[in-house]
């Protein structure tokens, strides 16, 4: 489900708007609050600046006529503006781009306001980056109020719209940018200029539009090259694109986590605790005390690793370092709703709700986890495709059936498409699955068979909804160990 766009109070005169879309003004230099692409908040909120913009199936400017007079301001593409005539018109060649350009201007006015020093940090990488996101989030909630992206907007609308209800008690914009196409990250990353960059890893999701793994490390590149003067880029030690990464940061100061020993946020050690996640031995490179030891509530390996990049960015951000108390405080605050948190069942039986996303790499770590975890209990994986991969996906969901056999999994659960194959190759090595046409007749096959000893991994690409999987299971047997959802 799209996460709805949200209101904001950002305030443009129509001249502003002008200089800082380069395009060209007609009537009145108004002030309008509270910028929209929708044209039913447009009439609902008059006084405001209305953008239209071009879908695969709407295109805004067939809805110029209906806000005029209740749009302050209206920017729209040149030659299309005939129908608007109580609203001042600003003529634009395209309006993504002014919308990205508006958002642009929104933050350096808020990053000039007086006050303690403002900090954007922007977040990226083929998996990790939403847990990443929230996770550093709530770790510069600790010193201060922090704006950050919701659910999935994380595109050229959403970022821009995230900016732009960025305000005076903010002290800090935690950005999440994600890619489908090229020249995606260049954009965002153009407009929200960040302090802070995080690229948490390459690999080959979102491949399928930029050709592969190199050029989804090319596309993540562009977040560190649009980094301010004197900020700091993010980068993973474990990542063989990590020297790519690092040419593209031109300027800034590069900090490195992982586990490799050159990290300078280094896990040294995870105590993995079952149900209860895992105690973890950070070392950080320069500051004082070097040795960190922190309770983590997250499953899995990667996860530990999400923390450390979300720990070096927010010390980043923040010039300090965190004590462990802050960390340990500010953790269970990040909403980390379906990236893997760990769901007890009132019939006593375990789910690892990691339903958001799927690509190889995460569903790689996530049935690593589900083996770390499932000691003693029979292991059930409940999977759905992994989309977005392009002429690598059949080959990916083919590579998969190791993951899965190597989990020790009991019997697999499968949820349609592409993971159809991965259940061949593991139903040939001896493992049962069961093969549904989506994950509503998955869900249903689970909830009867579900017993209080079993450990039940959840996990399939956004479009795929595994999440109805977790929901099933919730409603039949109760889940007092659930999470809320975000709101």
């Amino acid at each position: 489900m799209a996460t709805p766009i949200p209101s904001n109070r950002a305030r443009f005169t129509a001249a502003e708007v002008a200089r800082v879309t380069g395009g060209a003004l007609r009537g009145p230099s108004v002030v309008a609050e509270g910028l929209t692409t929708d044209s039913r908040i447009a009439r609902a909120r008059p006084g405001g600046l209305f953008v239209p913009l071009v879908g695969e199936r709407l295109d805004g400017h067939d809805f110029l006529a209906s806000v005029d007079g209740h749009a302050a301001v209206v920017v729209c593409a040149r030659g299309r503006g005939a129908s608007v005539r109580e609203s001042a018109v600003v003529e634009v060649d395209d309006t993504l781009v002014a919308w990205a350009a508006l958002a642009e201007a929104h933050l350096a006015a808020w990053r000039e306001q007086e006050g303690p020093a403002r900090r954007t940090v922007c977040v990226t990488g083929s998996a990790g980056k939403t847990t990443t996101k929230e996770l550093t989030a709530a770790l510069l909630a600790c010193v201060g109020t922090v704006q950050r992206t919701r659910g999935n907007l994380n595109n050229r609308v959403g970022m821009p719209a995230t900016a732009l209800t960025v305000e005076a008690e903010h002290r800090f914009a935690v950005l999440e940018l994600g890619m489908s196409v090229p020249g995606e990250i260049r954009a965002m990353a153009a407009a929200a200029r960040p302090d802070v960059a995080i690229v948490t890893n390459v690999g080959v999701a979102h491949s399928e539009g930029v050709g592969g793994r190199a050029g989804v490390a090319q596309e993540k590149g562009e977040l560190v090259a649009h980094l301010r003067p004197g900020g700091v880029a993010v980068l993973n030690a474990d990542c063989d694109t990590l020297e790519t990464l690092r040419a593209r940061s031109t300027g800034a100061r590069v900090v490195t986590f992982g586990r490799a020993a050159s990290a300078d946020y280094r896990l040294l050690e995870r105590a993995v605790e079952p149900r209860d996640g895992s105690v973890l031995t950070i070392a950080r490179a320069s500051d004082t005390p070097r040795l960190l030891r922190v309770r983590f509530p997250l499953l899995g390996e990667h996860a530990a690793i999400d923390l450390l990049a979300a720990l070096a960015a927010a010390e980043a951000a923040l010039g300090a370092p965190l004590a462990a108390a802050d960390i340990e405080a500010a953790v269970p605050r990040a909403e980390l709703h379906g990236r893997g948190s760990l769901v007890v069942l009132g019939n006593g039986a375990w789910v690892i709700d990691d339903s958001y996303n799927a690509n190889p790499g995460s569903m790689a770590a996530a049935l690593a986890a589900l083996a770390e975890q499932g000691a003693g209990r029979r292991k059930i994986a409940v999977l759905g495709e992994m989309r977005e991969l392009g002429a690598l996906a059949e080959g990916e969901h083919d590579a998969l059936a190791a993951r899965v056999l190597e989990a020790g999994v009991d019997f697999l659960v499968s949820c349609g498409g592409l993971i159809s194959r991965t259940a061949a190759i593991v139903r040939a090595a001896g493992v049962p699955t069961f093969d549904f046409i989506d994950a509503e007749e998955a869900a249903t096959f689970v909830t009867s068979v579900v017993v209080s000893s079993d450990i039940v991994l959840v996990k399939g690409s956004r479009s795929i909804a595994t999440e109805r999987v977790v929901a099933a299971l919730a409603r039949s047997f109760g889940a007092p160990g659930t999470s809320p959802e975000p709101a």
